[in-house]
């Protein structure tokens, strides 16, 4: 699917949005709002740089062929880098107005308004260099108001704080150097002296969005649809737009995009996860004495091996390609899907026993209408299966699921129980996204 993806760390790139779609009314677009991970202005640069290229091979996978980073802290923090690493992606970014602000001065003074990440970056330094030798540059970090502006929350005692050294600074052009600045604009210019110009740098990143798909002979005439994702699990938001979720959290190592699904690598505690359903890597007696096993009888309590036991006794020992539905007690799941994954055996023939494990429990999450499945590295601890081998084969084999069947799922996660296995999850997820 051709299409744009514009994304930032929370709402403020809907701005840039709605230029673009000023301009291109047509256009495809989707937006996505890193609510998990963000605002990106409080976190370092090697923090956000690592983020936005793990969100814009998401996109990439989504079908976008073309990213704008609707966010100054994320483009100055990668935008360079993405462009290197991402080369069949086109790439949009963000930068402070400074060339415009120091071009309309009078007074030989401009300010610009902007996270700590934003100042930080050599892209700023470098604007700096080019445009405004001849021009004192006021700079005014701004910690807490992208959070502020965020949540709806009053940012009136922060503007005070923060627009008293601009005021009386003499600068006549004031950059909004973060895209959440602008949508508190008049609150602003309120404080500032009349005459004051505030420079949105929006409608010039929605020119080149244009114009870089002509460029490049992508035709944005299409149905004119517009999807807002966030990567927060809680879509209830005080803005009241309608968000889906695609579930990438704030401690994901990779994400790939399949239809409708997003699979996702992130280590930790399994049974600790606010997932559907997660995956037990069981044996077929249902006795859960080691691994992965132990630990969720152990956090959900006394009802896992009960119902566990239950479903024994009715129905015989699990076998490969079945798995057994119980509820999950006291995590913060709902379901336990339960699969006997092979004991690993050479000469035996594991894949297609562990591939079978992998469907049966994604079956029963579909049966159930789960929405997100946690599943850890079946197989992989005591039952002996090369840890390698396995991470590989369980994500392909979720990949070929979704690309095959309808399914309600709308999240997988693979979790590894240490950052090794977690790791190898990533990379599995990693090399089917460079396939793409």
């Amino acid at each position: 699917m051709s299409r744009i993806a514009v994304f930032d760390s929370g709402i403020g790139g809907t701005g840039v949005l709605a230029r673009i779609r000023e301009r291109a009314p047509w256009a495809d677009i989707v937006y996505l709002a890193d609510h998990a991970f963000g605002p990106y202005g409080e976190r370092t640069l090697e923090e956000v740089r690592n983020r936005t290229e793990l969100i814009a091979r998401f996109l990439r996978s989504s079908g976008a062929e073309m990213v704008v980073i609707a966010c100054n802290s994320a483009s100055a923090a990668a935008l360079h880098h993405l462009r290197e690493t991402i080369p069949d992606v086109l790439f949009v970014g963000m930068e402070p107005a400074v060339k415009p602000a120091a071009e309309r001065t009078t007074s030989g003074k401009i300010a610009v308004l902007a996270t700590g990440a934003t100042f930080q970056g050599e892209l700023f330094k470098s604007l700096v260099g080019r445009f405004a030798g001849d021009v004192e540059v006021i700079e005014r970090a701004c910690p807490g108001l992208a959070l502020a502006v965020e949540r709806g929350e009053p940012v009136g005692a922060l503007l005070d704080e923060f627009l008293p050294q601009i005021a009386m600074s003499g600068a006549d052009v004031v950059v909004l150097g973060c895209t959440h600045y602008p949508l508190i604009e008049h609150e602003i210019a309120a404080r500032l002296p009349p005459g004051v110009e505030l420079i949105d740098p929006a409608p010039a990143v929605a020119a080149r969005v244009v114009e870089v798909a002509h460029e490049n002979g992508i035709d944005l005439k299409r149905s004119g649809l517009v999807e807002l994702w966030t990567t927060a699990l809680e879509t209830d938001r005080w803005d009241h737009r309608e968000w889906q979720t695609v579930d990438i959290p704030r401690d994901a190592l990779s994400a790939l995009s399949i239809e409708d699904t997003t699979l996702v690598a992130v280590a930790g505690d399994i049974t600790q996860l606010p997932v559907t359903a997660i995956v037990n890597a069981a044996n077929e007696s249902l006795d859960h004495r080691g691994g992965v096993a132990l630990a969720i009888s152990m956090a959900g309590g006394d009802s896992i091996d009960e119902e566990s036991a239950a479903w024994v006794v009715e129905h015989g020992p699990l076998s490969p390609g079945v798995a057994a539905l119980t509820s999950a007690g006291r995590m913060p799941s709902t379901y336990v899907i339960h699969v006997a994954g092979p004991i690993y055996q050479h000469g035996a023939d594991n894949e297609t026993l562990l591939a079978a494990a992998v469907i049966g429990a994604l079956d029963t999450a579909t049966d159930i209408q789960a929405v997100t499945v946690a599943m850890p590295a079946i197989s992989a601890g005591v039952y002996g299966y090369p840890a390698d081998e396995a991470t590989k084969l369980i994500a392909e084999t979720v990949a070929g699921y979704f690309s095959d069947e309808e399914s309600p799922i709308r999240s997988v996660r693979l979790v590894g129980y240490d950052d090794a296995t977690a790791a190898r999850f990533a990379s599995a997820i990693e090399s089917m996204s460079v396939s793409l």
